[in-house]
């Protein structure tokens, strides 16, 4: 007996040991995975960031046209200066943009001729009236000598720079100068806040660290620093330090630091993750920057790993149990119970790193979806003025036939790209899919003349389309199948030529098809092949290309899910698929049965 429970003292102390050693690399895994997903954060942060800004800065700009747009057709500089009369002509200006204040028209001497205002708030007028000369580029501006605009000034919680046009006469002599205050929280509000504005939203500051643009207005006109701690004076600011010397230091770049939601009633320290970019807007240096919740983005991963490091700290508590119990039965009844306690253990840590496996590729899946569904809406709402100016343009330009072509180029490319997000939408969302019988001929052809345009030049598609055939089934499934493996083919080689074939399969591959599937068997079929001549697929991943998330070019960006769009659509479709991959190239073939119109109309 005391030999017995040296063996089952030392067995406990084993157990102990493990299980202590599970628990410390659990929680150095949790904390590997805190820093991955921190990185990973920063960067898709850079990425929208990268979107606000351009956003912001052609929403100034567009104002800057408007401003320019309406001088040229109103004001006449061969008479007396002075705006257009008719009130008309004011208002319609003032309602094109709402984020314009005021105008204020000078002569060349400085001396204001006329003013008007958007809104009848005698307090912001005022004080717009005082500082319309008050920015230290206004005597520049004067002398033709200020792109676009000034510097930034506040007015009651709002924002605000003048937008200068510089008014010439016949001899390109100034004889005078146009201020239109434009108001930059106004112009947030209506033009750039996002939807999502509780843990995530952009933001602006000027070179003083002053926000400009912000979703909480009572923010607006305050130091980052100082003005929230005569605001806040109990709050820890340290991080928020460190983050305004990183920015004042950095022309861009990204970082996690902890700070406060300031638009919440009860302000509590959270990790955010801040990706910024200073860009100069006329005359004025701005940074902008996008904030978000790390634990709100990110949490549901530690959620996983804190759920594993619960089931460690249970099965030391367990293990423990067993053991202790495990010394109160005979010697056979020991030994049969830890040989059963090991079983169970192998089985549970088998299921609970399948389950993990799924759990985590399911999370993966969804953050992908709702994260490319927000990109694409926004995409979408970029492409409609886009559309809606293209095809003014049109109507405009009608008469000249060369850029007419042009124009008619550019509205093909935006539309398809406009398309191409509805269908990314579609495929995001579980919802029944409309097939129907027509042409494939025509699908195949359309896809490949929108590739055309979007690939590189580098890049040569060629198309043999040898058979006309109609087919059951949905547009979207055929044309997402061929971006998808054209992509996938030039991304593999710079230079790549690309050849685009529908055909009948040979005798021998019909024979092939009709012993590899029943159901094709006595049935017409075509056959659709994408071939490049690339490096090949290797070898050692031929078997997984369809496996979501695998990816060889993940320094480029690869996301790994073409492929696995491609196999989806096959197996929705019951379509059959053939890869051949070699050093000389790599061929998708793919067939599809196809339907003589005489059977459409038979039946």
């Amino acid at each position: 007996m005391k030999k017995l429970t040296k063996k089952m003292n030392a067995l406990f102390i084993t157990v102990m040991v493990i299980t202590f050693l599970g628990i410390i690399i659990t929680a150095l895994s949790y904390h590997n995975i805190q820093q991955e997903a921190l990185k990973m954060g920063k960067t898709q942060l850079e990425q929208v960031n990268e979107v606000s800004t351009k956003l912001i800065v052609a929403e100034v700009a567009s104002s800057a046209n408007d401003l320019d747009s309406f001088i040229i057709d109103t004001v006449d500089a061969s008479v007396p200066l002075q705006l257009p009369q008719q009130n008309d002509l004011l208002s319609q200006f003032f309602k094109r943009n709402s984020a314009f204040a005021g105008i204020f028209l000078f002569d060349k001497t400085g001396q204001e001729l006329e003013h008007h205002f958007a809104s009848e708030d005698a307090t912001v007028n005022n004080e717009l009236a005082d500082k319309a000369k008050q920015d230290p580029f206004f005597s520049n501006a004067l002398k033709g000598q200020v792109t676009q605009n000034g510097k930034a000034y506040f007015i009651n919680q709002n924002s605000f720079f003048n937008l200068y046009h510089p008014i010439y006469n016949a001899k390109k002599e100034s004889v005078g100068l146009v201020v239109v205050p434009l108001n930059l929280e106004q112009l947030f509000l209506a033009k750039i806040q996002p939807t999502d504005t509780d843990q995530r939203y952009p933001l602006m500051k000027n070179e003083k660290m002053e926000v400009v643009m912000h979703p909480a207005k009572e923010q607006v006109g305050l130091n980052i620093i100082t003005g929230r701690q005569k605001k806040f004076p109990n709050l820890d600011y340290t991080d928020l330090e460190r983050l305004d010397r990183y920015q004042k230091q950095h022309e861009k770049g990204s970082l996690s630091y902890h700070s406060y939601w300031w638009n919440e009633s009860n302000l509590t320290s959270v990790l955010k993750l801040n990706a910024f970019q200073w860009v100069k807007i006329g005359e004025e240096r701005f940074v902008i920057a996008n904030t978000s919740d790390f634990y709100q983005d990110n949490g549901w991963i530690l959620h996983d790993l804190l759920i594993n490091l619960g089931l460690v700290v249970i099965l030391l508590m367990v293990a423990s149990l067993l053991v202790l119990m495990a010394r109160l039965n005979a010697r056979q009844q020991q030994v049969a119970n830890e040989n059963q306690h090991l079983k169970d253990k192998r089985q549970l840590e088998s299921e609970k790193h399948q389950l993990e496996k799924r759990l985590l590729q399911e999370s993966k899946m969804e953050t992908i979806g709702l994260v490319t569904t927000g990109i694409v809406h926004d995409m979408n709402n970029f492409l409609t003025p886009l559309l809606g100016n293209i095809e003014l343009l049109m109507t405009e330009y009608k008469d000249d036939p060369e850029l007419f072509e042009d124009l008619k180029d550019m509205h093909f490319a935006a539309k398809k790209g406009q398309q191409l997000s509805q269908r990314i939408l579609h495929f995001s969302k579980e919802q029944d899919q409309i097939k129907k019988v027509q042409s494939l001929t025509a699908a195949v052809t359309e896809a490949i003349a929108v590739m055309k345009i979007l690939i590189p030049r580098s890049v040569t598609i060629k198309a043999d389309i040898e058979l006309a055939a109609d087919a059951l089934f949905q547009q979207d499934d055929v044309q997402v199948l061929l971006y998808n493996l054209i992509t996938n083919a030039y991304q593999a080689r710079a230079d790549a030529t690309i050849t685009v074939s529908l055909t009948t399969p040979s005798a021998a591959m019909q024979e092939k098809i009709a012993n590899q599937a029943i159901i094709y068997q006595n049935k017409n079929l075509a056959m659709i092949q994408v071939s490049d001549n690339g490096p090949g697929i290797d070898q050692s991943i031929q078997d997984q290309i369809f496996t979501p998330f695998l990816t060889t070019r993940k320094e480029e960006g690869g996301t790994g899910l073409g492929l696995f769009v491609v196999s989806s659509i096959i197996k929705r479709n019951s379509w059959l698929l053939e890869v051949t991959s070699s050093t000389a190239g790599t061929c998708f073939s793919l067939i599809i049965p196809i339907i003589k119109k005489e059977d459409t109309l038979n039946s």
